[in-house]
């Protein structure tokens, strides 16, 4: 069983988020949902990144570690977008961190100290391979910044950002079920 900490993206705490979190827990995993837009959610991902951009990260980080509480050992953090940002921050600088999990894309390393990847950290990566968020640069920049064999990526085909979303108006059944497998098989074998 782990503590996982699931973030959010730029649209807020949906629908989407709060079903993963409700699989996970049925998966007998403890899962906290930090809000981050207090309540607020946008149907439009320009008008979320515009409430992201508001403030800097690293007051969004600072909030998920106010809101997420105390947990205890075998710590995954996971996100969406935006979250997978906030979560790869807060998993690279937590070094009781067992797990990170980012979907739809994953931040250039320079956001976490040099040599951050803890001995025990292991994650996925997920996002699809023409999306225009995700940088190649920075998404191989974090690849490479792994241990060999502590991370797993999976690239999904097309160029939808949140895929998985249904209230995203880029759903792609498909690849966001499979994404779903990997991450709950990812946490069955922490």
């Amino acid at each position: 069983m782990a503590h996982i900490v699931l973030i959010h993206s730029a649209l807020g705490l949906t629908p989407t988020v709060l079903a993963w979190a409700e699989d996970m827990r049925e998966a007998g995993h403890t899962v906290v949902t930090p809000d981050l837009f207090g309540g607020d959610t946008y149907e439009d991902v320009d008008r979320g990144v515009e409430r992201v951009d508001s403030v800097d990260m690293s007051v969004h980080v600072r909030r998920a570690r106010e809101l997420m509480g105390e947990l205890g050992s075998e710590r995954v953090y996971a996100g969406f977008s935006f979250g997978a940002a906030v979560a790869q921050i807060l998993a690279l600088t937590d070094p009781e961190a067992r797990g990170v999990v980012l979907m739809h894309g994953a931040l250039a390393p320079h956001w976490v100290p040099e040599g951050s990847w803890g001995g025990d950290l292991t994650g996925q990566l997920h996002y699809a391979r023409h999306d225009p968020w995700c940088d190649p640069e920075e998404i191989q920049a974090f690849v490479q910044m792994a241990p060999d064999g502590a991370l797993e990526e999976f690239s999904y085909e097309g160029a939808a950002h949140l895929f998985a979303f249904e209230e995203s108006g880029e759903h792609d059944a498909y690849q966001g079920a499979l994404m779903h497998d990997r991450v709950m098989e990812f946490l069955a074998d922490l």
